[in-house]
């Protein structure tokens, strides 16, 4: 599959909010979940170091599109995410934010579009 450059100010946005979300203390992190009794990264924290590394795949732009989707236009995360320290608003910006939202939906109508064609 093949892998696509993320913009460099989604890998921007990404970096800030993982260096952001590691300096809290543990209760305040964003993406993170309980396994095993344990505090561990969860899908946000995988899919901002995805985006900080500069390149992913049509899957996890396929992945960011549903999370997208889900908590865009929740009243309640939109709301929260006012406060720009609340877990709603760090796990937007470790999706790589509005920004990477606009981001993926195109490259997915791109990718589907030549899909069509062929």
């Amino acid at each position: 599959m093949p892998k696509y450059n993320v913009p460099r100010e989604i890998r921007a946005i990404a970096q800030k909010a993982i260096d952001y979300n590691l300096s809290l203390p543990m209760s305040k992190r964003a993406a993170y979940k309980e396994e095993n009794k344990k505090r561990v990264p969860g899908t946000g924290m995988r899919t901002a170091r995805r985006l900080a590394s500069g390149s992913i795949d049509e899957q996890q732009m396929i992945l960011m599109r549903a999370w997208f989707a889900r908590h865009a236009e929740s009243p309640g995360e939109k709301e929260a995410r006012r406060d720009k320290t609340s877990k709603a608003s760090i796990a937007w910006a470790l999706w790589g934010g509005s920004k990477a939202r606009t981001w993926v939906n195109g490259m997915l109508r791109d990718i589907e579009r030549k899909q069509k064609k062929d």
